[in-house]
């Protein structure tokens, strides 16, 4: 059940771009997050 291991070659773009926009959203996510809860700590 692994895209990337059965077509390593014939999909080098597809599967990547997603795993990085996904990877890229949960990044953000979790700067916003922690970003939120140093804010709440400082402001209180």
């Amino acid at each position: 059940m692994n895209p990337m291991a059965d077509q390593p070659e014939k999909n080098p773009n597809t599967q990547p771009v997603e795993l990085n926009r996904t990877s890229l959203y949960l990044g953000l996510l979790l700067v916003f997050v922690v970003g939120l809860l140093f804010s709440s700590y400082f402001l209180n």
